[in-house]
Order: structure tokens, then sequence, then C-alpha cells
């Protein structure tokens, strides 16, 4: 009965190996499953032109809690062609009614502007007039500046960003849609040969606008001109990895999120290619490889909610949401 005491020593050594195993397994394993209860989507204008369908908000709220969707982009106005705004007439009311289904939620104003609209300085104001509106009378909870075509280093694009912070006050949370690196400064990263290089931010122009006392951005990583599935999940990838990179440096650097483009097909993007499963494969390959600074990341967006199916829905909680069918 001698080699009872060294049986035991075994045994405890054999023990201690396996929770430290067990551990580092664990660790690991989070690491390569990146946050994923913090996610946003976009509504359409039609939800705040006509009066509120209570069942419908209901039915909206439960699919919001039930996908881990904890801010939605509400468009509550439409810009007419002669450059004024045309509002929603029920946006206070459906935030409201949308808090009471689901009180978890954030309602940002959801605005829309392209480059040459934000280079006008009526429709810059008329823009931050309804953000102020959006937040003081709407009691919405933020604005989000969905901008389109702003070109580097455009100062008009500064200014707005500027006057909307001071618009919606510092209580309030601001987000930005900032565009994807349509050239790439990686060799190794697919890209379209024909897309305007003036469209991709350097990485200065990207920390002045993370200095203007922002919230979030929001990465619209779509429409990368890609007609192979594998190629669009490196790039989005390499998305994630980029504006992760250039915010990391800052004092304050705002949250990232990244857009699962979800809408039928248009110039630059094929939904066969940029379609959920390839967005959210891209999303969690960049966060991974950004290493530490991938803690930025704090979920995805369904671009748009209108436009994302019954099987989209699927492929967003199995491959997102990490859900098993």
């Amino acid at each position: 009965m001698q080699w009872a005491p060294w049986g035991a020593g075994l045994l405890a050594v054999l023990i201690i190996l396996y929770v430290l195993i067990t551990r580092v397994i664990q660790s690991g394993s989070d690491e390569d499953n990146p946050p994923s209860g913090d996610n946003r989507t976009w509504l359409e204008y039609a939800w705040t032109s006509a009066p509120v369908n209570e069942n419908a908000v209901q039915q909206l709220g439960e699919r919001l809690g039930d996908n881990a969707i904890t801010m939605v982009y509400l468009e509550a106005s439409a810009w007419r062609t002669d450059g004024t705004l045309l509002e929603g007439q029920y946006a206070a009311d459906f935030a409201r009614s949308l808090r009471d289904a689901y009180p978890n939620i954030k309602v940002l104003l959801w605005l829309r502007m392209s480059g040459e609209e934000i280079a006008q300085d009526e429709r810059r104001a008329t823009a931050v007039d309804l953000a102020r509106k959006a937040v003081s009378e709407w009691d919405f909870d933020g604005v989000q500046l969905n901008a389109r075509t702003v070109l580097d280093n455009s100062d008009f694009y500064i200014q707005l960003v500027r006057d909307l912070r001071g618009a919606a006050g510092d209580d309030a949370l601001l987000s930005l849609t900032v565009p994807p690196d349509r050239v790439p400064t990686d060799p190794d990263v697919p890209a379209d040969p024909t897309v305007d290089p003036g469209l991709t931010w350097g990485v200065n122009y990207k920390q002045r606008v993370g200095l203007l006392g922002i919230d979030e951005v929001v990465v619209m990583a779509h429409a990368s001109g890609l007609s192979d599935a594998d190629q669009y999940e490196t790039w989005v990838a390499y998305q994630v990895e980029s504006y992760v990179a250039a915010m990391a440096e800052l004092d304050r650097p705002p949250a990232i999120s990244v857009a699962l483009p979800t809408y039928d097909a248009a110039p630059d993007h094929d939904p066969a290619v940029e379609d959920i499963r390839a967005s959210a494969r891209g999303v969690k390959a960049g966060i991974n490889q950004a290493g530490r600074d991938g803690r930025l990341v704090r979920g995805v967006g369904l671009y748009e909610y209108k436009s994302t199916d019954s099987l989209e829905w699927v492929q967003f909680s199995e491959h997102w949401l990490g859900r098993k069918r």
C-alpha cells in the first residue's frame, strides 16, 4: 500500500492540469465568439408616416428582443425635391409605442444624406433642426447620420457632425455610418478596381471624425463589387480590422458596429455573395484579427429591417447569434 500517497498526488496533479487546460480552452473559445448581444437595425419611413398599429409594433418589439437588437435607427423624415423635409407625423407616437413593447430599445433618428446634400448649407441646417426636434420633442435617444459618398477630408461633413452633436446635446447618442475602405492598403484583400479612391477615408480622417464626440460608427461593409463569397468575407474582415486599428489609437474611441446587408440586388451588391453568412463570418474574423482591440466592436446591424426575409433571420440567428437550428 506504499503507492497510495504517490497515486493520490498524481491524481491531484492531473486534476489541476485538467482545470487549467479547460480554462485555457474556454478563454480561447470566448475570443473566437465575439459579443453578439448588442445589435441594430434600420426602420423605414412607413413606421412613422401612418397611425401606430399596436399589434404590428408589439410583433416588432418581440422580434427585436428575440434577436438581441437593442437599437433602431428610425427614418422619421423624407427629403423632398426642393430640399425640405417631410416629417413623419407619428414619429413620437411610434417611438413611445415601441418602448412600451420593448423597454430596453434605443430609438435614434435615421438621417440619410449624400455628400452633395451635405455640401449645401441649407440642407445641413435643415438636418440639424430635425435632429434637435427628434431629441427634444419626440424624445428620441439620439441621431444617426447615414451619409453616402462623402469624400475623404470633407470639411462639410465635419461641420455637419459637429452641428449635430451640438443640436442633439451631450446626453444624446450620436451614431455615424462610415464607408468601407474601397481601396485597401493590403494588396491581398480583394477589391473592385473601378471604384473612386476618393471615397476611401484615410486613417487621419477616420480619427478626425472619431474625435468629434460621437458614440458609435457603423461600418457599411457592403456594395463591394465582388462576385465571390469567400473574397467578400475576407474584404469584410479587413474593413473591421481597419476601423478598429484607427479608432483604437484614440483616447476615447467610439464603439463600432458593422452593417450586414439584406437589401435586394443593386449596383456593386450581389445578395448571393454578400449574404448574412459571409458577412457575419467576416465580422468575426475581423474582430479576431484585431486582437485585444477587437473589443471595440459591439455588434452588427441588419440593413434594413424591411428587406430582411425569414431565411435571413434564421441565418442571422445561426451565424451571428450562434443559435443552432
